[in-house]
């Protein structure tokens, strides 16, 4: 499995059903706490600026193309990745594999309830998939000792194979590094916004919007206030100099060819 560099991150260059196969088959070894990072234009943004995520990234052991823009920065680069890996359809691709394959889940995370209604929207769609548990930490009490003990109990508790872990970035990439070897879980993955998608709280975009990039202005177009900073301010602006730069990048290879 090959790793591309874009905008100072690494990628590895795979699909869907091969990301969802190495994540089964590393859930399954449970050798060693182990963590996957879902990466996006706004990760590259905040990787700039933020030495602690942009080490979560590096130390990764697996790190997917979850936004189109990634995967054009590739191309552009000279290094093609083989597709974009959506998180909001990885979700849904382990939660198959859990049904035919047994690997047990636990969701942590997202708004009140969406953990709860993404189980049940799992369970339906997928009969069989065993969801071992689900919590979503008080934000008001969420950095005490006291809740972050118990985060680690009810993890520890439910031995799940693989842990969804849903705090938004960079939060989210960032906990997993500092707590995946207290966790006592195969492989951590952040998951954004995927349970609020999958139980129905936040509609996700048509198809032909995913295909051609789109999807970001489609939830920009739902929630313009809370997403402006990001979309508007820190990731259209830093496209266009992760753009250059990249071509840049590309020159200096071939002219060392």
């Amino acid at each position: 499995m090959s790793r591309v560099e874009i905008d100072g991150l690494y990628f590895d260059d795979v699909s869907m059903p091969e990301a969802t196969a190495r994540i089964v088959e590393l859930a399954k070894k449970r050798d060693k706490a182990r963590f996957v990072c879902t990466g996006n234009l706004d990760h590259l943004a905040i990787a700039e600026a933020d030495e602690e995520f942009r080490r979560a990234y590096l130390d990764a052991d697996l790190v997917v193309a979850d936004g189109a823009p990634v995967v054009w920065l590739s191309k552009l680069g000279g290094t093609p990745l083989k597709e974009r890996v959506a998180g909001s359809d990885l979700f849904w691709t382990l939660a198959r594999a859990s049904a035919e394959d047994g690997i047990t889940l636990f969701f942590l995370g997202g708004v009140p309830g969406a953990a709860d209604d993404a189980k049940a929207a799992v369970e339906k769609r997928h009969p069989g998939a065993k969801i071992v548990g689900t919590y979503c930490p008080p934000f008001e009490t969420f950095n005490t000792k006291e809740e972050q003990d118990r985060i680690v109990d009810n993890v520890r508790a439910a031995k799940p194979d693989v842990l969804l872990v849903a705090f938004g970035a960079p939060k989210q990439e960032k906990w997993i590094a500092k707590n995946r070897d207290r966790l006592g879980v195969p492989i951590s993955i952040g998951v954004g916004g995927s349970f609020e998608m999958a139980s129905g709280k936040v509609k996700r975009a048509p198809v032909w919007m995913q295909r051609v990039g789109l999807e970001w202005f489609y939830r920009f177009a739902q929630e313009p206030r809370r997403l402006y900073q990001r979309y508007i301010v820190r990731d259209i602006p830093h496209l266009g100099k992760a753009a250059v730069r990249t071509v840049k990048q590309r020159g200096r290879r071939s002219g060392r060819a």
